[in-house]
């Protein structure tokens, strides 16, 4: 794989395991990151990215992935995600980690302003928005604007995501403004994990996930994205300039889906039958690199690349029927992605299909798929993948995210949007599944939260009922 930019995390910092969805280990920490007071701004910025990635790349992707059927877990915990069997005890250790990691940020930005460092200010600025809103369109309703206060007793009002949405593209545009004020103190150098303190870069990730988030609400208003593109903001263009953390080989910074999955000695997490077609349909190369072989031959499988159908209960705990995460965002070393260049071009192609484009939506659609196998490494492969008659582009919806699913297979949360969006790709709910056989269009909050802040749940979206509130939908998820 293409490594654009691989930046060391530092051991004092350090990642969280991930042997389960509780263990919230940390490594050789010389100050607490749930204190941050008196630590430098340096340090709080770092440990805020590793927080935010390692539980986006971890148990986030873990659960998204399986509801989009990248993955189909065949026991324990991923089994359970397999067949729906989503808690809000299953989002204790996602909304505790991302919400300190936000508080911390805050403490980042008072710091920034109070020495005049504007690059910590709109960096924070612009990773508390994408933090929100990987929350918000998990969760829908959930505590924004009281919900980073000093108090730590405060137990915050719930805001609704109509709300929630115009609120982060106003942070967004406040990071973007501080991303261009000259500071006097310093800015962030090595200290930021996803840029190297480049505040250029940093300003393109805000764009792009302006873009984004607009584009999320297209059935709610299908102009909104387009009227964005059309003040031709600085966006992520090429794959130098996408948003990612790369992990490290040693012990405790590696990958989460590494920790998870190999290190833990779990080896539970199967690849889904679904993706699996989904890259036979389309003699798909990269599927040696998104996709690790069956590696024991007591079943006569090995070096194959097979899947589990959805919801089969039938273990694998000897590595010998099903494939794993493949070495492109499985390795230790492998990256979380915050957006890529390529999901930047995908929505440029479905926002210009939704003006009645379908010419410039091509070029986007083929800077797309050109990208991902330029991050991937085997641009040497693009052209006769693209001259298939199953790829070609033709036009279509389907076609353009079917193409997206299989690039985001690192970014599950965007798969898991556009399905809810479009309907695509085509799912069949897993066997076995605990919804009556409905596809989850919405998670639960943390069972954490409904203990201590029930009364400003029930006052906003309602205590969830387990397996009812999966059904349910988010604000711009309208039928």
């Amino acid at each position: 794989m293409k490594k654009v930019k691989h930046i060391a995390l530092y051991t004092a910092l350090g990642a969280m395991m991930a042997a389960g969805s509780s263990c919230k280990k940390y490594l050789d920490v010389n100050t607490n990151p749930n204190n941050p007071t008196d630590v430098p701004v340096a340090t709080i910025l770092s440990n805020a990215e590793v927080m935010i990635t390692y539980t986006t790349g971890g148990n986030v992707s873990r659960m998204t992935s399986s509801v989009v059927q990248y993955y189909s877990g065949h026991r324990n915990q991923p089994y359970d995600y397999d067949r729906y069997k989503i808690l809000p005890t299953d989002n204790d250790y996602t909304w505790s980690n991302l919400y300190a990691a936000m508080k911390n940020l805050r403490v980042a930005q008072q710091k920034g302003y109070e020495s005049q460092s504007y690059g910590y200010v709109g960096i924070s600025q612009v990773l508390t928005a994408y933090t929100f809103s990987i929350l918000t369109d998990m969760m829908g309703d959930i505590p924004v604007k009281q919900a980073l206060r000093d108090d730590s007793t405060l137990t915050p009002a719930y805001d609704k995501q109509q709300d929630i949405y115009p609120y982060l593209q106003t942070m967004l545009d406040s990071g973007i403004v501080n991303l261009g004020k000259t500071s006097v103190g310093v800015d962030p150098a090595d200290d930021d994990l996803v840029y190297g303190g480049e505040k250029a870069n940093w300003i393109k990730l805000a764009n792009s996930l302006k873009l984004r988030l607009y584009n999320h609400i297209s059935k709610i208003d299908a102009t909104a994205a387009q009227k964005f593109l059309a003040t031709s903001p600085a966006l992520i263009e090429q794959n130098s300039e996408g948003a990612y953390v790369y992990y490290k080989a040693g012990a405790g910074n590696q990958n989460p889906i590494y920790q998870f999955d190999v290190l833990s000695g779990r080896t539970d997490e199967a690849i889904s039958q679904t993706f699996i077609d989904k890259l036979n349909a389309v003699n798909d190369p990269r599927k040696t690199l998104l996709l690790a072989p069956v590696q024991d031959n007591s079943n006569g499988f090995k070096g194959q690349y097979r899947g589990k159908a959805p919801g089969v209960n039938e273990e694998d705990p000897n590595l010998s029927l099903y494939s794993r995460v493949g070495s492109a965002y499985g390795d230790a070393t492998a990256p979380v992605v915050i957006i890529s260049a390529s999901e930047v071009d995908f929505i440029k192609a479905e926002v210009a299909l939704r003006a009645g484009d379908p010419a410039t939506a091509g070029v986007a659609y083929n800077k797309g798929i050109s990208d991902d196998f330029d991050f991937l490494g085997i641009s040497s492969s693009l052209s006769a993948y693209v001259a298939q008659p199953s790829v070609a582009w033709n036009g279509t919806l389907q076609q353009l995210i079917n193409q997206k699913y299989i690039a985001m297979f690192g970014t599950s949360t965007e798969a898991w949007v556009d399905w809810r969006k479009t309907g695509f790709p085509a799912l069949t709910p897993a066997i076995g599944n605990f919804t009556g056989d409905v596809i989850p269009r919405k998670f639960p909050v943390s069972q954490t939260e409904v203990d201590l802040n029930g009364a400003q749940l029930a006052a906003g979206p309602g205590i969830p009922t387990p397996y009812v509130e999966l059904k349910k939908r988010v604000w711009w998820d309208v039928e």
